[in-house]
């Protein structure tokens, strides 16, 4: 018997997930079939099918899994920041200087999922939105812990700044940008009165 005959549900939902993971962030969802994720993941058709009955529900299984392990991911690297003594509003944009710095970075895979329009549905955009608002979410808690005032629209502009880097660091192929957005988030801290 062959060891994707034995592999667990659970395994084979793992090994699906991780090729579909590597497959959408680095060429797309319409770039990539159910061919392409099964021969990836090595996991049959029926099985695939029987997990994820459709691509469209193999897309929202893939940013679901993304969004836990990116907000882990995120969320560990700025409190390492923050414990380095970078201010708690700079440390995102420290922490997404990592990823930039990554041979794997394509910018954000949830911006680019929402471009793809014909590939994706209201129940992409829910899971899409969702992970903007968890980050968003993160940065307001992240100003409760600072040293600053903080108006109510800041949290917001810092997520705004964090998103155009992410976006213009994919296009222009370099950390220039997160470097702008830095230091524009610092002027704007700087310009909160105490």
């Amino acid at each position: 018997m062959s060891p994707v005959a034995t592999m667990t549900m659970d395994d084979a939902d793992k090994s699906i997930l991780s090729a579909a993971d590597d497959l959408f962030y680095s060429r797309g969802i319409a770039a990539v079939s159910m061919s392409d994720v099964r021969d990836r993941s090595g996991v049959s058709m029926r099985r695939l099918y029987t997990l994820y009955p459709s691509k469209g529900a193999l897309v929202a299984g893939w940013l679901a899994q993304r969004h836990q392990v990116w907000m882990t991911w995120f969320t560990t690297a700025v409190d390492r920041h923050i414990a380095q003594g970078t201010d708690a509003l700079l440390a995102p944009f420290d922490a997404i200087g990592e990823w930039v710095a990554t041979s794997v970075f394509r910018g954000c895979g949830f911006i680019n999922s929402i471009a793809e329009v014909g590939e994706i549905d209201d129940t992409h955009r829910l899971i899409i939105a969702g992970h903007k608002r968890d980050v968003l979410r993160h940065i307001a808690e992240l100003a409760q812990r600072s040293d600053h005032p903080v108006p109510e629209w800041l949290p917001a502009s810092l997520a705004v700044l964090l998103d155009g880097a992410i976006v213009q660091c994919a296009i222009f192929g370099n950390d220039e940008p997160l470097t702008a957005a830095r230091s524009a988030a610092l002027q704007l801290l700087g310009t909160i009165p105490t």
